[in-house]
């Protein structure tokens, strides 16, 4: 494990990610050494941020939503499939989940790294099973579902030496990944202005690596960097992961995220202008 100060390496890809405990954060920044390799690779996890008690709390709201017909949006532009549910819009169904967004330990980093307010674009459940009926879905690093958000050269932008990106995720994972279950990245790959499919042409371990994480930990992710997710092998339990995706607040909301009327009505101030992005080119506004 890199311990703070030690060098940081930037290629090969660190196959063990660079992690701190959160009781070294500051509250509305990463440390130096964490933000420089944030910088660099375009992620960065970190450990312990949920407890296991609140961790236990969030999948069974998760249940609890998943079996929850009255539900009408949760599927709406996700389809369940046998391998995958994604419960969507799950801040809109309880507070907790909403509180959870703002979190003093996830929206003081998250606004620090997009760079400056934020609305929260995405908010969502992700279930992973495995599927019986495959072999063992050991596959080569280019045959990875690869994927980004926003590309880099209009997704992010340059300031005081530190990079930020426009639409930045943070995945809460609610059960251990365990050797094969966690999330692939491509370090670096937040900084080049290369379609996802050329890239797959020459992608092989040596330039992606698959991280590992413990139940609590959070990764913050730029959506510039190219990224997958696990497929897991037949027997693995179900892989519980709540994201938030935040955004800079002029950009439009997207897949019907636009919340509704009787949720913007109770809620606080502060929640409102999270959920709507009202400030809008207001973002920076001391810069200009």
């Amino acid at each position: 494990m890199i311990e703070p100060g030690d060098a940081i390496p930037i290629y090969p890809p660190p196959k063990k990610p660079f992690i701190i405990l959160m009781q070294d954060v500051e509250t509305d920044h990463l440390p130096p050494a964490q933000r420089y390799f944030y910088d660099v690779n375009g992620y960065v996890l970190l450990k312990g941020v949920f407890s296991p008690r609140e961790c236990r709390r969030l999948i069974a709201l998760a249940d609890q939503m998943d079996a929850d017909d009255a539900c009408a949006y949760k599927h709406d532009g996700y389809p369940k499939t046998s391998t995958l549910t994604v419960l969507s819009r799950c801040a809109w169904y309880h507070s907790h989940l909403l509180e959870t967004a703002m979190h003093p330990h996830v929206l003081p980093v998250i606004e620090d790294v997009v760079g400056g307010p934020v609305r929260l674009e995405e908010h969502q459940f992700l279930i992973n099973y495995p599927d019986p009926d495959t072999a063992d879905p050991a596959l080569a690093a280019r045959d990875q579902q690869w994927h980004r958000g926003i590309a880099p050269n209009f997704g992010s932008f340059e300031s005081d030496g530190h990079y930020h990106c426009l639409f930045t995720k943070a995945f809460i994972y609610l059960t251990d990944n365990r050797p094969g279950e966690g999330t692939w990245v491509v370090p670096g790959s937040h900084r080049m202005d290369m379609p996802t499919h050329d890239l797959r042409e020459f992608l092989d371990d040596t330039l992606a690596c698959q991280l590992a994480a413990q139940a609590g930990d959070m990764l913050l992710l730029s959506e510039t960097l190219v990224h997958a997710g696990p497929l897991l092998k037949a027997g693995a339990s179900p892989r519980y992961s709540l994201v938030y995706g935040y955004a800079a607040p002029f950009m439009q909301t997207w897949q019907r995220y636009d919340p509704p009327n009787e949720l913007l009505q109770r809620v606080t101030l502060e929640q409102r202008e999270l959920l709507t992005g009202e400030m809008r080119y207001g973002f920076r506004r001391g810069q200009f």
